[in-house]
């Protein structure tokens, strides 16, 4: 019997994977799908991830898979520049940012988990369908959905880290129904490129979030990441029209009009997103916060827990604050129903916060500010917007995402 089952082999579930090995804890991860393909698209991975990273000795790993970026440019529709905003090291923190695709720092992480735990540490063709709660363990119930095969396996706890669709979630409120839409569709498509945009370490980010608001940047030396927010319902909650999947394609004669009056001057937002080898469209959404993750020896971590909008890398920056806590709760309690209270007690309140928060703000909000007064472009920034405002606003945004340099540097290390 091992000390954690995690349910889901997404990066929340391999981080924490990793961390409870380190920690000294036995793991064994249990994943739906019969093969792990490199799905997906950017992931942005902020300070609060790479110390962790680094501290699991990723430093190289990551050089490799991805690009250090050092600055986000924030541009109106117009291509006009309304902020420059360093980031990483040059934004004062210890560690950098990192762009990557999402497929690849999933691998990373995949290798080094059949390296450091065990080939057998990774179960698939692993479909979750009960469990319950003993005297001193949990019982899982997985089925394969190819042969029907079943099996029973035995963990002192679960944690559920199966996404926002989470089976784990399901069975703990099955009266909560499909996730929420914000109204929003996301267009993402990934193009191969052999010039550097910017340098390679820029991030753009341009247009009005109230309408379509473009994301741009590299994710390796020859491969831009682009993602399109496009506003099509008022922004009251409801129900998701589909579910939120990787596989879900869009195509680009819908969305090419969509974009028609965005511009910049020195790169070419068009050709770039015609050229882009797949498309994917699907809803924004998140769900309602939840009254506790923890049940007895059963608990929820990331996207199951707190799924949130994907805006300056939340979701991705709450699940490695999950992984962490969970080590913390563990040290102190053991690997218990009092250690995963003890963990639900000590990232609940705090990803709530960011859950709420995030359909509220975002470091974007000042292109919305500046579209709302300036909407068909301006002569002088300091007309429309003053750079105590400016500030302002991006200084929030990071207090809410909990990404504050000192705070973070001064930090101890969890290993």
């Amino acid at each position: 019997m091992v000390d954690v089952i995690i349910a889901g082999a997404g990066i929340g579930g391999l981080v924490t994977a990793l961390c409870l090995h380190r920690a000294g804890f036995s793991v064994r991860i249990h994943e739906r799908v019969q093969a792990l393909e490199s799905i997906g698209f950017a992931v942005g991975l902020h300070p609060n991830w790479v110390k962790l990273l680094y501290e699991l000795g990723l430093e190289h790993d990551l050089d490799e898979a991805g690009i250090r970026r050092s600055k986000a440019l924030f541009y109106s529709r117009h291509g006009q520049l309304i902020y420059e905003e360093p980031t990483g090291i040059e934004a004062s923190y210890n560690w950098p940012v990192y762009s990557m695709h999402r497929g690849n720092f999933q691998q990373l992480l995949l290798r080094h988990i059949r390296d450091e735990i065990g080939e057998t540490s990774i179960r698939l063709s692993q479909k979750l369908v009960v469990f319950r709660s003993v005297s001193d363990h949990v019982e899982v119930d997985f089925v394969n959905p190819s042969t029907g095969g079943q099996n029973t396996e035995l963990a002192k706890v679960l944690v559920g880290a199966d996404g926002i669709n989470s089976t784990v979630r399901k069975i703990l409120y099955p009266d909560e129904g499909r996730p929420l839409w914000s109204g929003v569709t996301i267009w993402r498509g990934v193009t191969q490129t052999d010039k550097l945009l910017l340098g390679g370490r820029t991030l753009i980010v341009m247009g009005n979030p109230n309408d379509v608001q473009l994301v741009m940047g590299h994710v390796s030396k020859n491969v831009i990441n682009w993602t399109c927010l496009v506003r099509v319902e008022d922004s009251n909650m409801q129900i998701s029209p589909v579910t939120p999947d990787w596989n879900n394609l869009g195509h680009i004669e819908d969305l090419l009009p969509l974009i028609s009056n965005m511009k910049l001057n020195f790169v070419d937002i068009h050709h770039i997103i015609q050229s882009s080898m797949i498309i994917n469209k699907f809803p924004m959404t998140d769900r309602n916060i939840l009254p506790r993750w923890t049940h007895d020896r059963v608990t929820l971590l990331g996207d199951a827990a707190h799924p949130m909008y994907p805006y300056g890398g939340n979701g991705a920056s709450q699940a490695i604050l999950d992984a962490r806590g969970l080590i913390l709760s563990f040290r102190q309690h053991g690997v218990t129903p009092q250690g995963l209270q003890a963990f639900d007690d000590l990232r609940r309140p705090a990803s709530n916060i960011v859950v709420l928060a995030s359909r509220q703000y975002s470091c974007d909000e000042i292109l919305k500010v500046v579209h709302e007064r300036a909407p068909d472009g301006f002569e002088h920034l300091s007309d429309v917007i003053s750079s105590a405002e400016l500030e302002a606003i991006m200084s929030n945004s990071k207090r809410v995402a909990g990404l504050h340099a000192e705070q973070l540097n001064q930090e101890p290390p969890l290993f």
